[in-house]
Order: structure tokens, then sequence, then C-alpha cells
């Protein structure tokens, strides 16, 4: 699917390719999670090419092709150990924070920055923006959407659980509305990608049972407490991807990135100023520097693991990237074991690697279709 695999902003509306500047105001736009899978699938012609024109030097790559590989692959480690520190992060640390102040504070001063950052460059972008109302409007929403119901999630099930619901619903999602007639939504026509969209599928269902029926590493209530966590880190996915979709509507408008940052969190930050001042996710109060070192760490794990996808993507091949992507929940599940608060739970494994399994046969399949000379852009 197209818009998933270009993320908003590796592109800017303007078709200048992802400058460091771009890319850094890119990374603010949008959990890195969401491409744990969604970039797994690698089926866009255009993002080949991209990747292609990425290279500083095509006689480089074929002359010392080792040496071409590094950058790549540091930049794929990079990205999935922050996308793997955010979830363990966000799991721990708002078990005794209130998720609307984190919000607050990690997005509303960055949109405010990032904003006024790219109003400097072409201001003309906020009237572009201002003047398609709908699709701002469903930004807003899905932006609050997403943010609000993962923040939720996270706190209540399992991190490698939440994290990889989260994501892995992004591309049955996309299908869906892909079949809806959502232009942004194209697919291509693979036996191999819909193989492997079974298989995630099958993967997380068996995640959202193996949670529910009590055998994950960590549960914070009962059975219905247990639903209720996939049931929020699920639509948190579909909340995402139609925000990545009407993100790209916008960027194609012309809206760069940094200002397609900027005007999705006024509603989200809005919501999240309510339901802080009515006490809705309230905690125990809890010191003022610890505060400042969370959020500090937050804007790290938020916002610089979609800039690092984006180097990746540049330098890598889509197949490495993907899986790469598809690798983060393991790295979770490993990292919530170093940190001791989860338990570890030999079943939540066995729906990793179901997932696991079902991202890279996508991520092939959609390598394979991207190559081939026939594209199907309805379903």
């Amino acid at each position: 699917m197209q818009t998933l695999s270009k993320y908003d902003g590796l592109k800017s509306g303007n078709g200048a390719g992802p400058s460091a500047t771009d890319a850094n105001s890119a990374g603010f736009q949008a959990s890195p999670a969401v491409f744990v899978l969604s970039l797994s699938k690698g089926e866009d012609r255009t993002l080949l090419r991209r990747m292609h024109d990425g290279f500083p030097d095509t006689r480089t790559r074929q002359e010392h092709p080792m040496r071409a590989a590094l950058p790549g692959l540091a930049w794929c480690t990079t990205f999935i150990l922050l996308d793997a520190v955010q979830a363990v992060f966000l799991g721990g640390t708002l078990q005794r924070m209130d998720g609307f102040v984190m919000g607050l504070l990690v997005f509303g001063p960055s949109a405010l920055v990032v904003g006024l950052w790219s109003w400097r460059r072409d201001p003309t972008q906020i009237a572009i923006a201002l003047a398609n109302r709908r699709a701002l409007i469903g930004l807003n929403l899905a932006t609050a959407g997403g943010w609000v119901t993962y923040f939720a999630a996270v706190q209540l099930v399992e991190p490698a659980v939440a994290f990889t619901l989260f994501t892995g619903i992004i591309p049955l999602a996309a299908l869906v509305i892909g079949r809806l007639g959502m232009a942004e939504a194209k697919a291509v026509r693979s036996p191999l990608v819909r193989i492997g969209y079974a298989v995630l599928a099958a993967g997380l269902l068996l995640l959202t049972a193996i949670t529910v029926f009590g055998w994950s590493g960590f549960l914070r209530g009962g059975s219905l407490i247990a639903l209720a966590g996939a049931a929020l880190a699920t639509m948190a996915g579909i909340f995402i991807t139609a925000m990545i979709l009407v993100g790209q509507r916008l960027d194609r408008k012309g809206v760069g990135p940094g200002v397609l940052y900027a005007v999705r969190f006024p509603l989200y930050l809005f919501i999240a100023l309510v339901a802080w001042r009515l006490g809705f996710d309230a905690k125990a109060p809890i010191p003022l520097a610890e505060i400042a070192l969370a959020v500090g760490i937050g804007l790290v794990v938020l916002a610089f693991p979609v800039y690092a996808v984006q180097k990746a993507i540049s330098l890598s091949s889509s197949l490495a990237v993907g899986t790469a992507a598809a690798l983060i929940p393991f790295v979770v599940f490993l990292m919530q074991a170093i940190e001791g608060r989860v338990g570890h739970s030999n079943a939540t494994l066995a729906g990793l690697a179901v997932c696991f399994t079902g991202a890279v046969l996508a991520s092939i399949g959609g390598v394979r279709a991207a190559a081939s000379p026939v594209v199907d852009g309805g379903n």
C-alpha cells in the first residue's frame, strides 16, 4: 500500500527529497510504532526508486557493497532500538504519570516549535491546510483518537502486545479502507502479500486471546481489562491509519511534514488539557524533576525514530527495512524483560512469532509486486 510506506513526509508536497531537515520535522508526525508492520510491505515502486536515489554514489555501492550497506544497517538498528525503548518507556512511565500530561508536554511545545519553523520557511502551507477544512478536521480527529487510545492501551496490557496490535492492524485497516474506495489506500495484487496479511491477522487474534486468557506477561486487571486494552490498541492503529492517509492527501496538496505535524494536534491538545483538568488519568503526584526527565525522554523516543526510519529507507532495501521493522516487537519483548516490570511469557513470544512471519511474507510479496510490471490499483 503506497501511502503507508511513504508515511506522510518522506517527500514534502513540493516534490523535494527527504532532506535531514524535512525528515526531522516529519519525525514528529506520529508514533514511530506505526512503521513496525506498515513499512514491512514495501509495495511502492516509487518508494523503491527513492531508495535507489538515496544512495550518494551507485558506483560506490557496486564496488564496495558491504561498506555501502553499513549505514543502512546502522539506521535500521537505530530505529529498532528507539522504537522498542519507546514502547517499554511508555508502558512503565504511564503507570505512574498522567498520560494526558505527558501528551501535553511532549506534543504541545514540539508542535509549536515545528509549526513556527515550518511557517517561516513557507507560510503558504498553513493557508493550504486551512483551505482543506474537511481533511484538516479528519487529521485532527484521527490524531486525537490514535494517541488517546494508545496511551490508554499501553497502561493496561503488556507493552509488546499493545505495540504489536497497534501497529499490526495498520496494513489490514488500510486494506479495508482501500476497498471502500479511498484513493490513498491503493493495494497491489500479490498472493504472497495476501497470505502474509492472513498470517498477520491470525497472529493479532492470537495475541488478543493470549492477553484475555491471562497468559501474557502483564495485565492491569482481569479479562475485561485485557479485552479493553487489546481493543484500545487496535482502535489506536485504525485511527493512525486514517491519520496517515489523510496526511498523505494534504501532503499531495502541498502541505509539508512540519506543518502537517503542527496542524494535526490542536484537537488532541484540547482533549488532553480537559482530561487532565478533570483527572481522567490522575496518578499520585511525582517530583517535577521526574516529570521533566520523562518528557525529555519522551521527545526523543517519540520523534527521532521516524527520522531514523527515513534514513534507513534511503540507504537500504524495502525488504531490509520491513524485516527490521517486523523485528521490533521481539526487541520490545527483550527490553521489557530487562526492565523487569513485565513477566516472561512464552505465549506472548509465540504470538509475536506468528505476526513476524506474516509481516515478512507480506514484505517479500510486496517487494516482488513492486518489481513486477503490473500493479493493481484496486485490491
